[in-house]
């Protein structure tokens, strides 16, 4: 069996998502359908598509693409689809799909409301059809080493963790800072990766949220600081920034979890661990586990029995949980205190 995929949302994410895709094997997965409002955009990667043989095997024609999300559902038949378009059409373009028996692989945030990411949940098991949320951290080595170093026991309970992250969320532009389509501001953006990452490496879910915000002048918060008390009884110390001065959308970040009997640390792509005398080991890269290639791998191969679905829609809706918490103790409007150059 192969795959038969549409992807709707043909803006400069999804180009990523073709180029994970052509690392699947040769008869895995064939990009059939694309679809973008701006039907440029669509073209343009019906083009890059057609790079690739193992996922086009036949070259798409014009006829592949779609100015319209239902057109390309009534007109291909297709097996999944991935949704790359702004966060508040990513409950609708899901539902859709779900309601024509098609897996979904959504862009993370996967909702813009708890409410909506409990319905796809729902939607997707009841229909017993794969969704994967797009938090490619969960298919990064060294996260998945710190996880099951954490899950496994062998530091003991987590106790408390840090975790920060920046990027220039105004050099990233387009609707991330129009707070009707992006939900959010930062929080939403990069900061659902940091927040995911630390949810599932602990296997927790948020408690209570204590949170500061600012939006710096933006329409939406540029910054945010987010005190966590966790599932497992863990606090966590989350801060967010799309504030940096560099003028491109490159992101750091950095989490250290301490447990009961020792710590791990994730610092510039390594992995560190720390044992209750504090001997600091970085773990050498080949010891790290390969679980799939990337998130698009891994949602082609669950759908095909391969493998585990290792970003289900219960890790998007604990991250939407504790961004909407965070939300409703900052309350509206977020403060703008702050001035950017």
């Amino acid at each position: 069996m192969s795959v038969r995929v549409g992807i709707v949302g043909c803006g400069s994410i999804s180009w990523e998502h073709v180029r994970r895709l052509s690392l699947l094997r040769e008869g895995e997965a064939e990009v059939v359908a694309l679809c973008d409002i701006v039907k440029s955009n669509a073209e343009n990667l019906r083009r890059y598509v057609n790079l690739f043989r193992n996922i086009a095997p036949e070259p798409l024609d014009q006829n592949a693409v779609f100015e319209s999300y239902e057109d390309m559902l009534d007109r291909v038949e297709l097996d999944a689809v991935i949704i790359c378009t702004p966060h508040n059409i990513h409950y609708e373009h899901a539902m859709k799909a779900f309601k024509r028996g098609l897996h979904v692989f959504v862009e993370k945030p996967m909702a813009v409301s708890v409410r909506e990411a409990e319905e796809m949940v729902n939607e997707a098991s009841k229909r017993n059809l794969v969704l994967t949320i797009g938090y490619q951290r969960h298919c990064q080595p060294e996260y998945v080493y710190a996880r099951c170093k954490i899950l496994n026991g062998e530091l003991g309970e987590p106790h408390m963790v840090v975790g920060w992250l920046v990027q220039n969320l105004v050099a990233a532009g387009r609707f991330y800072l129009n707070p009707e389509v992006s939900g959010g501001g930062q929080l939403k953006a990069s900061g659902t990766h940091l927040i995911d990452a630390i949810l599932w490496m602990t296997d927790t879910e948020p408690v209570k949220v204590k949170a500061l915000m600012d939006r710096a002048g933006a329409s939406v918060e540029l910054y945010a600081v987010l005190a966590v008390e966790l599932s497992n009884g863990a606090l966590a110390s989350i801060s967010i920034s799309g504030g940096h001065p560099r003028p491109h959308t490159g992101v750091t970040e950095e989490v250290r979890i301490w447990c009961s009997e020792g710590a791990v640390h994730i610092v510039d792509g390594a992995v560190y661990v720390e044992d209750s005398k504090s001997n600091i080991t970085r773990i050498d890269q080949h010891m790290l586990p390969r679980v799939s290639p990337n998130p698009d791998v891994n949602f082609i191969r669950t759908i095909l029995g391969k493998e585990e679905n290792l970003i289900p829609g219960i890790c998007g809706l604990r991250a939407a949980k504790l961004e909407e918490m965070a939300y409703l103790d900052v309350g509206h409007p977020i403060p703008s205190r702050l001035r950017r150059a």
